[in-house]
């Protein structure tokens, strides 16, 4: 017990000589006005965006090949050989290289991340109607009836999210 005072008569003996500093503080003069720079951090939402590639076929158009001046009547221009177009190569898949490799549960194709992504943003955070709405999909057997399913939901089809979603509902329907 003795400790504990002689602890606080040492932390008052503190606050005396503190509060003697301060009002010595505030009755000095200023001399100089001093200017202190404050710095401002600002945070800067880091926003995770995915990109889906769609390939599309292009159409180029063939180049135009002039034809050489005609030389003198003795000779004939030589006939301009057609380059033989390249071989195209067969992939297993053609989807599986745009939306990915094909899945037979849909929830495999969705990761963690986008499975917080998807509740908060298209089902608005009702994970039950969510699992519901999984689990009704699997159940179904085209993209076609897939997109009839959700289409109940009202969701904005300009978002991104809703796009991923699509693309995910390809890798269960291929």
């Amino acid at each position: 017990m003795e400790e504990l005072i002689k602890y606080f008569e040492q932390l008052e003996a503190r606050i005396a000589t503190l509060e003697a500093e301060v009002a010595e503080l505030k009755n000095r003069p200023l001399s100089d006005p001093q200017v202190i720079k404050k710095e401002v951090i600002k945070e800067v939402p880091v926003e995770v965006v995915r990109e889906v590639v769609v390939e599309k076929p292009v159409v180029v158009a063939a180049p135009i090949v002039e034809e050489p001046a005609p030389a003198p009547a003795v000779e004939e221009p030589a006939p301009v050989a057609e380059p033989e177009p390249a071989p195209v190569e067969e992939t297993a898949s053609p989807k599986a290289a745009v939306y990915g490799k094909a899945v037979e549960d849909i929830r495999q194709a969705i990761s963690l991340g986008d499975r917080f992504l998807y509740q908060r943003e298209l089902f608005g955070q009702n994970a039950e109607l969510m699992q519901k709405a999984l689990t009704e999909l699997n159940a179904l057997s085209s993209f076609d009836e897939a997109m009839n399913y959700i289409r109940q939901f009202g969701w904005d089809t300009e978002s991104s999210t809703y796009q991923q979603f699509i693309v995910t509902l390809h890798r269960r329907f291929g």
